[in-house]
This record gives C-alpha cells, structure tokens and sequence, in this order.
C-alpha cells in the first residue's frame, strides 16, 4: 500500500475512478506476498501488483469492473504453471477485496504517502462490505463507532509492529481485514569506507534499504524523504557535507540521526549548527559518538554497534539486558511487543 499510494493520489486528485484490489486469504502459492496491493485508474495505469503478477489477468478484469458493480470478494486460481512462470513455489487459490479506492479515507492514503505505520480495516460481509476504516499508533478512531466495533485482537495485530494481513472478526461479529502496515525502514549513510560498506551489509541482513551517499546534494535529497522509523548515519568529518545533512535530518522527521567521531568532532558539529540557528535542543538529538558501548573495534562490530542504537530508538527501548529486565521474555508474547516507534504518530492537520 505504500508504494502504491502517491499514485492512487494522483489519480484521485485528478478526478479519476480509482479501483482497489487487496488479498483476503490465500492457501497455497508459496511465499506470495498477502499484503501486496494493487490500483488501477481510470485511464488505465496500473500501480503495485497482486500475487507476484501470478494472476494479472484476472485481476485486471475485476478493476475495470469496480466502478460499475461496487466492492465484492472474488476467488483466484492460479495454476502450478501461471505459479512457476510467476517464480512462485506452487499454484493455488486467493480470495481478494476489489474496491472503490475512494473506501478508503483520504487521511489514510495521506498516512501511506507519508509512510506512517497504519492499520486499515475493511468489512467482508453486510451492507458494509468494503467499508474501510484505519487507526495509527496515536489514533484509534476515525468515527463514533470505532473504538465499540473492533475488538482488542485487532489492536494486538496492528501492536506486533510488523507488516501482515488476517481476516478475523469484528466485536459485533462481522468478518473484517486487517491490514497492518509498517514501512520498511530506510538507512542513509553518509560518506564511504569499510564502514559504509559494514553497515550497508547489515543494514541489508535486517531488509532495511540502505542508500550511502558522497556527495552533500544527494546526502540532504536524501534524508529529507525520510520519517521516523528511519535512520541517517554520517561517517564524513567535512563539515561542508556533515553540517547541511545534520541540519536536514534534524529539521526533518528522521527518527535516527547519528554521527561517527569523536567527542570533539560532536562539539565541533554542534557549534556548526548552533551558528545556523538550530537549537541546543535539537543539536542534542544526533546520537554522536554513534552506537552502543559494546566494545565494538572491527567495522563489522561499529556497524552492529550503531544499528543495534537505531534499533533501540526505532522500538522505544532502552537497550539492557534482556535479563536485567523481569518478566516474560515477550511481555505477554506475541500479542505485546515493544512499540516499533517511540514517538507517537504526529496529529493529522
């Protein structure tokens, strides 16, 4: 759904109708993605796809019929053949939610363009069938009903912190979708070296996307698209290019911003600011020296040092020992686990 939706505003701005299709449950099919999505437009683009494309056909078909029939489920075979030619392990079956984009609110595509962590739920049966509403961490209702409708295994769902999709119920009994929607978290390292090169292993090894940049223009183009469960790593000492990237982050949504150096470098950097206007207050949010104080000598050790930081500010913690902690191991298991932002979602305008 992040990937889709600058486009599906696009095409809303443009006066366009605007078709949804989603998947519901699928049995077989291998490692096929259920929270892909796909849209398409009025004028016939197509954005995202289903099923890693194992069933386009089908699928295209039920878009261009939306605006017509309204939302409906539909099945989906896809033959072991259509699977391998997909590069699919095995064929098998998908029920979809095909839907008028415009179901879905338009804050919750403005969250998705601004890749804030959402949960969309949509209804699956009744007269409400497609009807879609959506929480974030700080927002737990859209309308007077909301809080009564969904029960606590939806919010449980959403709290994992982890992208998925299940049908369950609602508290008033009607089937429902979850969609928990966590953006992939993005890494900019900035400078170059065998450190860069440590963290964008590591950062890969956690299916992070990680982007190193050299140059201050693509350092600055760079952080100003990240949001708060992203992260910006400056190994550079030039303040001609560490200065305009620290401001950037800092001035921006960046929830991670780190800077390699010493305690002389920080101060250095800090003065570099302050003589810009930016506050002590906010100065103080770069992580510098970057990482934690385990030790680390190696790059391959610095560069688990300072991700395993960004993890910890990512999810909220405070990075002890797992035994200088009581209780279970997962608090209460799978259904709490840490925050996976510790800033709350800012407020919609």
């Amino acid at each position: 759904m992040f990937d889709i939706a600058h486009d599906v505003h696009r095409w809303l701005a443009d006066g366009q109708d605007v078709a949804l299709a989603r998947v519901v449950a699928v049995s077989g099919l291998g490692s096929s993605a259920t929270t892909q999505a796909v849209a398409r437009s009025g004028a016939g683009e197509v954005a995202g796809s289903l099923l890693d494309s194992a069933a386009d056909e089908q699928v295209a078909a039920a878009l261009r019929e939306v605006t017509g029939a309204g939302p409906r489920l539909m099945d989906v075979v896809v033959s072991d053949q259509q699977a391998v030619d997909a590069g699919l392990v095995c064929g098998g079956r998908a029920q979809l939610i095909v839907q008028p984009a415009t179901e879905v609110p338009e804050a919750a595509w403005d969250l998705l363009r601004r890749r804030e962590p959402i949960c969309l739920v949509t209804d699956l049966d009744g007269p409400a069938l497609g009807r879609t509403t959506w929480f974030t961490l700080a927002t737990t209702e859209d309308g007077p009903d909301r809080l009564t409708r969904h029960t606590p295994d939806v919010q449980r769902l959403f709290g994992r912190g982890a992208t998925l999709t299940a049908a369950t119920q609602s508290s008033t009994g009607g089937a429902v979708l979850v969609d928990a929607l966590w953006p992939t978290p993005r890494l900019v390292v900035i400078g170059d070296g065998l450190l860069a090169e440590a963290l964008e292993r590591l950062g890969t090894l956690l299916d992070w996307q990680v982007r190193i940049c050299t140059a201050v223009a693509d350092g600055v183009a760079a952080v100003t698209e990240l949001t708060r469960g992203d992260a910006v790593v400056v190994l550079s000492h030039d303040r001609d290019v560490d200065g305009p990237v620290l401001q950037a982050a800092l001035t921006g949504r960046t929830g991670y911003v780190a800077g390699l150096g010493s305690r002389r470098t920080q101060a250095a950097r800090r003065g570099w600011l302050r003589d810009r206007g930016v506050p002590d207050d906010v100065a103080a949010r770069v992580h510098g020296p970057a990482g934690l104080d385990i030790g680390a000598r190696t790059p391959a050790e610095t560069a688990l040092s300072i991700l395993s930081e960004a993890l910890a500010v990512r999810t909220g913690t405070d990075a002890r020992p797992l035994r200088e902690r009581g209780g279970p191991v997962h608090a209460d298991g799978l259904n709490t686990p840490p925050p996976r932002y510790a800033v709350p979602s800012p407020s919609l305008p």
